[in-house]
């Protein structure tokens, strides 16, 4: 068929291949590549004069995102926190084989007042057991949520009176710090 073409009807037919190929071509490959380079364009003209791009942003959102899933385990309930603290932490006790006591006249240090108002709030409990269900319980109360976190703890044989115990029983002193919503 092209051999039957006179030179003229060649050169007619060869610009428009190529006429189809550069249409071709640009609808798929430079036609994305220009909008994307008016769209730098306009986003570098919209941006303000001194505003550089943080090169730290991800590893700040990386730092947030760690702080907030570490306060999240230290949030306790505002409404009857202490009966559901002690309900809670007492179920805990009773399912690990351990015994709880509540004292309130336990020795707790004075309050900074800038914790109080911050919402921060620490409880003590006395547990007594055998070793393996004392560290049981304290596994268990790490990883109940919206009880707050362990913040202090002291295992000792003696009782509070300061005898000795004649059995294998263990005392352990805990204190649960949390920030209420």
């Amino acid at each position: 068929m092209l051999a039957q073409l006179n030179l003229k009807n060649k050169k007619i037919v060869l610009v428009l291949l190529m006429l189809a190929v550069v249409y071709l071509a640009y609808q798929f490959s430079f036609e994305k590549a220009i909008s994307a380079f008016a769209l730098n364009r306009q986003l570098k003209a919209a941006q303000q004069p001194g505003q550089e791009p943080d090169a730290a942003f991800p590893q700040l959102e990386r730092k947030h995102a760690f702080y907030q899933s570490v306060l999240k385990g230290y949030k306790v309930r505002h409404e009857d926190r202490e009966n559901r603290l002690w309900q809670s932490v007492s179920a805990m006790a009773i399912a690990k084989n351990v015994e709880i006591n509540f004292s309130p006249n336990i020795s707790t240090a004075e309050k900074d007042t800038s914790e109080i108002a911050r919402g921060i709030v620490a409880q003590k409990f006395i547990f007594k057991g055998s070793y393996f269900n004392i560290v049981k319980l304290l596994d268990t109360l790490a990883k109940s949520p919206g009880i707050g976190k362990i913040d202090g703890a002291r295992l000792m044989k003696k009782t509070a009176n300061g005898n000795e115990e004649k059995t294998d029983k263990l005392s352990l002193e805990l204190q649960l710090v949390g920030k209420e919503n």
